[in-house]
């Protein structure tokens, strides 16, 4: 049984409501990313923005976009969302997001509730995020009951080694001729995960939330990683990858599961194709996420827009309209 809602809800407080260079160096921080482009004024000056802009996901700060209204005491876990950035954010900029609650279906597995959150900066529409997310009943594994991950010596030296070898593009121009269909990004490591991973998220993001908020499930109280954090890990690779130049437009990611504390996540992406859609050169690339096991955790696909010998620089915004 579907139930149709199309209702806007009453916004939470956010977080974070302007674009300021605290805002983005703290979020940057939530994440583990050290992008120079979110806290080096110098880097972020000589790129294509001009400036500061803030990451992807620190719209995650301005509203988690859950959008899973009622149910109570029914689990909210984020199974799915689909973000489309039509614009940078500059620092500066204020922020606000305003959710819909779109759709409910009743499914064996619990009740689907599909949402919306539109993002503006300075009134213009920059951002919209698509979430679905299922209402379950069904009890969720207590930390008590998980095992432990445990790593050898030898474990975490081949991680740091994964770690201290990641490749950011930054300054250095990615150029939309000289990308091939198959090429790997990554791995990005996240983890081993501890509780100061997630405190760090919270603190970038949300601050402590609580059941009653209506968030999605994770976090401090679940002793793991959220949907939205593993979003802004996949993100990060991509944010690597194009530079300080290119311009990530959509993301679209289906999650499994959370990670626990102790799960190493490795980030990786595949070239699928490429395409030049009016003045736009866009790369379109499939995304995943899996544990130190190799199970998987998240997956989705990807488009960014690269700088074109033939096209120039990436011109925003793109597509979507610029009205509030």
């Amino acid at each position: 049984m579907s139930h149709e809602a199309t209702r806007a809800l009453v916004p939470r407080q956010p977080w974070v409501t302007a674009v300021t260079a605290d805002a983005v160096r703290h979020f940057a921080w939530g994440v583990g990313d050290d992008n120079p482009m979110w806290h080096d004024s110098t880097q972020a000056d000589g790129s294509r923005w001009g400036g500061l802009i803030a990451p992807p996901c620190l719209f995650y700060a301005v509203h988690e976009t859950t959008v899973a209204p009622g149910h109570e005491p029914a689990r909210r876990l984020y199974t799915s969302v689909e973000w489309v950035w039509h614009d940078v954010a500059p620092v500066g900029a204020l922020l606000q997001g305003s959710a819909t609650s779109i759709s409910e279906n009743e499914t064996p597995a619990g009740i689907e509730q599909v949402g919306q959150v539109r993002f503006t900066a300075d009134g213009q529409h920059v951002a919209t995020a698509r979430t679905t997310c299922l209402r379950t009943t069904t009890a969720a594994v207590s930390s008590d009951e998980r095992a432990e991950v445990r790593y050898s010596s030898d474990q975490l030296a081949d991680l740091e080694a994964t770690i201290l070898a990641e490749h950011r593009t930054g300054a250095d121009q990615l150029v939309w001729e000289d990308v091939a269909a198959g090429t790997q990004l990554g791995p990005l490591l996240k983890g081993p995960l501890s509780i100061m991973d997630v405190v760090a998220w919270c603190a970038a993001t949300q601050g402590v939330a609580q059941p009653a908020d209506g968030y999605s499930e994770g976090g401090l109280h679940a002793a793991t990683a959220t949907g939205p954090q593993q979003v802004a890990w996949i993100a990060h690779l991509l944010s690597d990858w194009v530079g300080d130049n290119g311009f990530v437009h959509r993301l679209a990611v289906d999650i499994d599961t959370n990670p626990a504390l102790g799960t190493t996540t490795s980030i990786t992406a595949t070239v699928t194709g490429k395409a030049i859609v009016g003045a736009v050169a866009f790369v379109d690339l499939d995304v995943s996420a899996t544990d130190q096991a190799g199970a998987l955790s998240a997956r989705g696909t990807a488009q960014v827009a690269l700088p074109s010998r033939d096209s120039g620089p990436v011109t925003t915004p793109i597509g979507g309209d610029s009205s509030t």
